[in-house]
Parts: C-alpha cells; structure tokens; sequence
C-alpha cells in the first residue's frame, strides 16, 4: 500500500505538489481512474480517486476517509545535539520514526558540532518515514534552540532523562524507567563530546534524571535509536 502525504484532507478533492505529482505520475505510473491513499499526519487516512494524471498537477476525488488513534500508548520526545554530518542526522530521524518517536528537539549545547538545521529537509526526511513505514501520525520537529531554552519548556513532563556518558553510577534507562503506559517520556541525548558536567546539574535542576544507555560510548544518533527501540520494547512488555 503507498501512501501519499498531503497535510490536508477536509475537501472532496486533492492536488499533488509537482514534486509530488511527478512522483505518482512518473515514477509510481498511476494513472486516471486508479485508487490511491493520502494520509495528512493527523491520523486522516483518505482513499481518493485520480481524475487527472498530470505529472505537474496530478488531482482527485476523495470517496472516503477513515480515522485512526494513535498506535502507541506513549508519548516520546527525543532532544537531541545535532552532529555535525547532515547524514547522520536525517538517517536518525528516519529510524527512530520507524520505531516510534512523537517529537524531537535539536538542541544547541557547549559541545554541539552544529548550530543550525535544516528544518525544511528534516521535515521531508519525516514525511517519507512515516509513508514508507505505514503510519498515520506525523512526528513533530522542532527548530533548533538552545539547551537552557528547551530545560524551561518540560516543566509539565514527569519522566525526563539526560543520556550522559558518565553516570556509571546510573542504571540503563531501560531499567529505570517505569512502565510507559499513557506517560510523556522526554530523553536528552548530548554531542559527540557528552554534555557537560553543568548542563547535567542544569538539567537536574529540571528534574531530568542522569541514565546510562550501556556500557559502550554510542554516536548520538545511535543513542536516539536505542532510546525508541527501550521505550518500544518496554511498551510490549506493558500493553
């Protein structure tokens, strides 16, 4: 089933974006006549009809729609420094969409390899996950900012973590953790050069809790993977 993003679905009818279009007419080879689905992120699903199959312009009907809840029964939200190869960062926002993940932050701190991101691309690097792997619900990115910034902003979020490379002294945030069940989880994941020994008290002063992702030092976009794989992991064994 290919799936087709268009951020709204409230007419009767659809237009493709030329990128689009030409990626249904040209490289899918639809054509008038076929049966197509369009999901707007929201959890909007819409089976429509193509009535043109113009590769600049393609057009439709909508003939139904159909609603879906959110597949998890979790909120996570990953903020994490961005590394300084565009690569890697676009290959983690796409894995961890495939896992699971609602919102992420890019967050500017003493050790980041980066200070602005491509917030356009990121969001294209998003859509393509969520049609490639069948989802409904389109994750949040938010723009890059500063770590002070973003502490202020989880004031009303109960299950916070900082990933810091030096709490040996720590358990591994899978053990930690409580069941996920109906809870918001936020995890801060820091550069290649770790957070800093006052942005984790910062933290801590915001009620985050230093955890320990394993006993290896990971990139930063592999921690962002393994945080979704613990919290997807930990939701099986609490449905």
């Amino acid at each position: 089933m290919q799936l087709f993003y268009l951020p709204h679905l409230n007419q009767a009818t659809f237009e493709f974006s030329e990128e689009e279009s030409k990626h249904c007419i040209r490289v899918l080879r639809k054509k008038k006549g076929d049966e197509i689905r369009l999901i707007d992120g929201k959890g909007t699903e819409a089976v429509a009809t193509i009535t043109s199959d113009n590769p600049k312009k393609c057009s439709g009907e909508i003939i139904q729609r159909i609603f879906h809840k959110p597949t998890r029964n979790y909120h996570l939200h990953i903020a994490i420094s961005p590394t300084k190869s565009i690569e890697r960062i676009e290959w983690m926002i796409e894995k961890c969409i495939e896992i699971g993940v609602d919102e992420i932050s890019f967050i500017e701190t003493k050790q980041s390899e980066r200070d602005k991101i491509n917030l356009e691309r990121c969001e294209k690097i998003a859509i393509s996950a969520i049609k490639q792997s069948k989802q409904f619900f389109l994750p949040k990115i938010h723009p890059m900012q500063s770590f002070a910034s973003f502490l202020d902003q989880t004031e009303d979020i109960s299950n916070k973590w900082i990933a810091w490379c030096e709490s040996d002294k720590t358990g591994h945030l899978m053990h930690l953790m409580p069941d996920p069940k109906n809870t918001k989880n936020i995890i801060c994941i820091g550069p290649e050069g770790d957070f800093t020994p006052q942005e984790v008290e910062a933290a801590k002063a915001h009620n985050f809790a230093p955890c320990s992702l394993g006993s290896t030092i990971l990139r930063s976009e592999t921690a962002a993977v393994l945080v979704c794989a613990c919290l997807a992991s930990k939701s099986v064994l609490h449905p």
